[in-house]
């Protein structure tokens, strides 16, 4: 991507930068970084419980306050997430919401058994917008009327192939 530093682990793709997103620390000073594009990238990093909170950590320590940062990544139920086997860990809404302060403060008042992320490690990420791609079969019943949005969300948590990847946008809060 033009006017970004580009990272990879492999030197395939000619990037900028090569670097494993798995290794501590990242090679940035904190606080620097003030926009992160993560395009079909985190759901193949941080099998490990304790290496995805590094990577989450890494991604707070690098940001100033209110970076963005861009997640693009396929549904977990979707064919293309579940035949990739370089795909190590589902991302969805919740797995990112473990990380936003607010969140874990509402969970606590009400007694919720969620994982409190950003409480326990000192992180908080907003999602401040949540957007999907419907796979082809049901964007052209969802474009003609014959099925809604909350037709969507429903059959998404059914079955599969239903929604193709979902983008998030991130907020860095310090």
């Amino acid at each position: 991507m033009k006017e970004y530093i580009n990272v990879d682990k492999f030197e395939t793709f000619n990037p900028d930068l090569i670097h494993d997103l798995e290794m501590f620390p990242y090679p940035f000073e904190d606080e620097t970084i003030n926009e992160i594009q993560m395009i079909h990238v985190l759901e193949h990093i941080g099998q490990q419980p304790d290496v995805f909170i590094n990577i989450m950590k890494e991604l707070y320590r690098i940001c100033v306050n209110e970076a963005e940062i861009h997640i693009r990544v396929p549904h977990p139920r979707h064919d293309d997430y579940l035949s990739d086997p370089t795909h190590v860990r589902p991302i969805t809404t919740l797995t990112l919401a473990l990380f936003d302060l607010e969140e874990n403060k509402r969970w606590q008042a009400s007694g919720a058994a969620n994982s409190r992320m950003a409480m326990i490690h000192s992180v908080n990420f907003k999602i401040m917008k949540i957007d999907v791609k419907i796979d082809k079969k049901y964007q052209k019943q969802f474009n003609s009327g014959e099925i809604s949005i909350g037709d969507i969300e429903e059959y998404a948590s059914k079955y599969n192939n239903v929604i193709k990847e979902t983008y998030y946008l991130l907020k860095v809060i310090k």
